[in-house]
């Protein structure tokens, strides 16, 4: 999730959708965002950062966050602690499952050291718990947002979304 779920969060969505795809698993993703343009496409410049990915974003449309979205999650991941802040607001029982990307993508990394079973759901939960017990009283780290600024910045931000998401995947998912 983001502010507007028209740029960071909506890139992430159909960059994880593709690397899931890959990976022939049923997981649902989404995204959303936390002052969301509701019902707003993608950003030019994100559609254009996404298509020299090979990927098309063009079908996107923006939504609200809401309780029922939270409270149907298994994770939540967001570009800003902001972000984090609101959804926890909006369910405090989340607390434990939702993190900024690149923060769950760096403690990910680290709970897939350690041997879980091969389910991959029983897996994926119980790495979003190691996550959780090993997260850090500092500040996270965070996905700049590229929104009004060159195509550059939307190409740097796609680029950070897909090497944090590889990194969060591959944990949550195991060997392949």
């Amino acid at each position: 999730m983001c502010t507007a779920n028209i740029c960071r969060s909506a890139m992430a969505e159909v960059i994880a959708q593709a690397m899931l795809h890959s990976a022939a698993l049923p997981v649902v993703t989404g995204s959303a965002g936390v002052r969301a343009l509701v019902g707003h496409p993608m950003a030019p410049h994100a559609i254009t950062a996404l298509d020299r990915l090979g990927l098309n974003g063009r079908a996107h449309r923006a939504r609200l966050l809401d309780r029922d979205l939270i409270a149907s999650a298994d994770l939540l991941l967001t570009m800003e602690d902001a972000h984090r802040a609101v959804a926890v607001a909006l369910d405090p029982r989340a607390a434990g499952r939702t993190f900024t990307l690149p923060e769950f993508a760096e403690l990910a990394a680290g709970a897939g050291q350690r041997r879980y079973r091969s389910d991959t759901v029983e897996r994926a939960r119980a790495i979003v718990q190691s996550a959780a017990e090993r997260r850090a009283r500092r500040r996270p780290a965070e996905v700049h947002d590229p929104y009004g600024g060159p195509p550059e910045g939307y190409e740097a931000c796609a680029k950070t979304l897909g090497a944090s998401l590889s990194h969060a995947l591959a944990a949550l998912l195991g060997p392949r």
